[in-house]
C-alpha cells in the first residue's frame, strides 16, 4: 500500500472499518464524522504525493483517483462545495503531466469550499426520502463503499431492494440473477469502465429492456452526452437529492418493457409467435408479413429480420421456407417498404430466393391471425411474379399512395425567442415536426389538439405557468405527451415539483441543444 495512504486512511474508506447499520441517517452521520476528521491530513498528503511526483502524465492518476473519491463521497454527505471544486480539479488535470502549482491552487480552493461546507452544512437526510410508487429492485453499481452503503440504506427507507455490485465485470451475471427494474451505474469503476458496461447491457436481449441511469460527480455535457450515445437512458449528477432521485427511479422503471415483449427479443417457435400474435392483433392495428425463403435457410432469414425490426415486433419461424413477421400499429404500406428493405438486405448477404408479403389490419380485432398469414401468402406469390421485394394484396391497403414516415410531433413552448428559434432549428435538422407556443395557456390548447409527441416546457411562461400546464395535463390518458421540462429554474424544489406534475424529464438551462435532442430520442424509444 501507498506509504501516504497508510498513514490516514483514505476519506473513501471512512467507514469501513465500523459497522454498516441500515438507518441511512446514521451511516450518513458517522461518515460525515469521519470525513471532517480526516479531511485535513489528507489533503496534506496529496500535496507530500505531488511534490515528489515527476512530469509524467500517469503521475496524475493518485490525484485524480482521491479528486474523484472526494467528488462523489463529499456530496452524497452533505459537502456540495468540496464536491465541485474536486470536480473541477478532477477534470483540469486528467489526461495530463501533472502540474504542481495547479494541483496546489485547486487543493487551496477545495479547503476554502471544505470550510464554507462546515459553517453551512447541508446534511442530507433519510427522512426526505419518499416512498412513491411500487418498490423496486434497483442495482447499485459503484465501487466506493461509502457511496454503496450511504445509497443501499436510503433506498431500503424508501421500501426499495438495493442490490450492490463493486466492479463491471459483475454487472451482467448479477444482473441475469437478480433482473433489477433499474440499474444505476457509476460511470468510474476499476476494470471496464460504466459506458462500456451500459453498452453490454444494452446488446444483450433479455437485459437491454432494463432502464439504466449513470450516477457521476461530473455532470458535464460531454458526460451526459456520451451516457445516452452508449444506451443510458438518464443521467444523474452527484450529489442527487434523494427525494429526486426516488421519483426518477419511478420514472425510469415506468420505461421497462412490459415482462412479454422483453421475452419476444428473440426469434421464435411458430406456436409461441401464434400466442403473442393474437393478443396483439386483438388489441391495435398491425401487419404481418410471410417472408419466403429458399429451404432451409428461414433461420438465417429470421435472424437478420429480428436484428432489423423494433424491440416490440414478432418474428417467428412459420417452417423451414418461410419466417412469419407481426408489427404492431403499422400500417401496411410502412410494412412493406421495411420489409422491402430487409429482403433486400437479404439478397445483399448472399441469400436469393427471398420475397416478402404484406396483409394488414387497419383497425384492433378486424382480421384474425389465420386471415392474416393467408392473406400474406397471397401477396408473397404476387411479389414473385411482379419480382418485387415485397408486395400486398390489391384488394388491401397497396392501393394505398406509397407511405411516407411521418416524424415525431414535438410541442415546444417558451418565451423566449431565442430559445424557440435555437430548439426550432435543431429539431428541423433533425426532421422533427414543430409547433411553438408562447405561453401556458396556448401551450395547453394546443396539446389537448395537436397531440405531440413530446412536449419541451418552460416553467415560466405568461398566462399561465408551466407548472400549470403540467397539471392542466394530468387528465391526460391516452394521448398525454412525454414531457421534458427545460428551465432556468434548476432548484431541487422546482425540479421535485415538475417530477410529481408528471414531467418525464428535467433540463436545466443553459442548455446544449443535442444533448436536448438526444433526450428526446430516448424518450421516443
Amino acid at each position: 500500500m501507498d506509504p501516504v495512504i497508510e498513514r490516514h486512511p483514505p476519506l473513501h474508506q471512512a467507514v469501513a472499518t465500523a459497522t454498516t447499520p441500515a438507518d441511512p441517517d446514521t451511516v450518513l452521520r458517522e461518515t460525515r464524522q469521519q470525513f471532517v476528521t480526516g479531511f485535513t491530513a489528507q489533503c496534506e498528503d496529496i500535496l507530500e504525493r505531488v511534490d515528489q511526483q515527476s512530469a509524467d502524465p500517469d503521475s496524475a492518476k493518485p490525484v485524480t483517483q482521491w479528486l474523484h473519491r472526494v467528488a462523489g463521497l463529499g456530496g452524497t454527505i452533505g459537502f456540495p462545495r468540496v464536491s465541485a471544486k474536486a470536480a473541477e480539479l478532477e477534470d483540469a488535470i486528467r489526461g495530463t503531466a501533472l502540474n504542481p502549482q495547479q494541483v496546489r491552487d485547486g487543493i487551496a480552493a477545495i479547503r476554502s469550499a471544505f470550510a464554507a461546507d462546515v459553517a453551512a452544512p447541508m446534511m442530507p437526510t433519510a427522512a426526505a426520502t419518499l416512498a412513491v410508487g411500487p418498490a423496486l429492485t434497483v442495482m447499485i453499481v459503484e465501487d466506493e463503499p461509502v457511496q454503496r452503503a450511504v445509497m443501499s440504506a436510503q433506498l431500503r427507507q424508501a421500501g426499495h431492494s438495493p442490490v450492490a455490485v463493486i466492479c463491471g465485470e459483475d454487472v451482467i451475471a448479477s444482473a441475469r440473477a437478480s433482473r433489477p427494474d433499474v440499474i444505476l451505474l457509476d460511470v468510474e469503476l476499476p476494470g471496464i469502465d460504466g459506458y462500456a458496461v451500459c453498452k453490454l447491457l444494452k446488446s444483450e436481449p433479455g437485459l437491454a429492456s432494463i432502464p439504466v441511469a449513470f450516477l457521476s460527480a461530473h455532470g458535464n455535457v460531454d458526460a451526459r452526452l456520451t451516457g445516452l450515445a452508449h444506451g443510458a437512458d438518464d443521467f444523474f449528477t452527484k450529489p442527487i437529492d434523494s427525494r429526486e432521485l426516488a421519483l426518477r427511479l419511478q420514472l425510469l422503471s415506468k420505461r421497462r418493457q412490459p415482462l412479454d415483449e422483453r421475452a419476444t427479443f428473440s426469434v421464435l417457435t411458430y406456436d409461441a409467435f401464434c400466442d403473442l400474435a393474437r393478443n396483439e392483433i386483438q388489441r391495435e392495428r398491425c401487419a404481418l408479413a410471410l417472408i419466403r425463403t429458399p429451404v432451409g435457410k428461414a433461420a438465417d432469414v429470421a435472424a437478420l429480420t429480428r436484428d432489423e425490426i423494433r424491440r416490440r415486433d414478432l418474428c417467428g419461424e412459420h417452417d423451414r421456407s418461410h419466417v412469419v413477421v407481426l408489427l404492431p400499429d403499422t400500417g401496411g404500406a410502412a410494412a412493406r417498404d421495411r420489409l422491402g428493405s430487409i429482403v433486400e438486405k437479404c439478397r445483399a448477404a448472399g441469400i436469393q430466393g427471398v420475397f416478402a408479403g404484406i396483409a394488414a389490419s387497419d383497425t384492433a380485432g378486424a382480421r384474425t391471425l389465420e386471415q392474416l398469414v393467408e392473406e400474406a401468402d397471397e401477396a408473397v406469390s404476387i411479389a414473385r411474379y411482379e419480382n418485387q421485394a415485397a408486395a400486398q394484396r390489391p384488394d388491401g391497403p397497396r392501393r394505398e399512395a406509397p407511405a411516407q414516415t411521418i416524424q415525431p410531433l414535438v410541442l415546444v413552448a417558451d418565451d423566449d425567442p431565442d430559445v424557440i428559434r435555437i430548439v426550432d432549428s435543431h429539431l428541423a435538422a433533425g426532421n422533427y415536426r414543430r409547433v411553438l407556443t408562447f405561453d401556458g395557456s396556448r401551450t395547453l390548447e394546443e396539446v389537448r389538439a395537436q397531440k405531440p409527441d413530446v412536449l419541451v416546457l418552460d416553467l415560466m411562461m405568461p398566462r399561465m405557468t408551466g407548472f400549470d400546464v403540467l397539471a392542466g395535463l394530468r387528465d391526460m390518458v391516452d394521448s398525454r405527451p412525454r414531457i421534458i421540462v427545460l428551465s432556468a429554474r434548476g432548484r431541487e424544489e422546482d425540479v421535485i415539483r415538475a417530477f410529481s406534475l408528471g414531467a418525464d424529464d428535467f433540463i436545466a438551462k443553459p442548455f446544449n441543444p443535442q444533448e436536448l435532442l438526444a433526450r428526446i430520442t430516448r424518450l421516443l424509444k
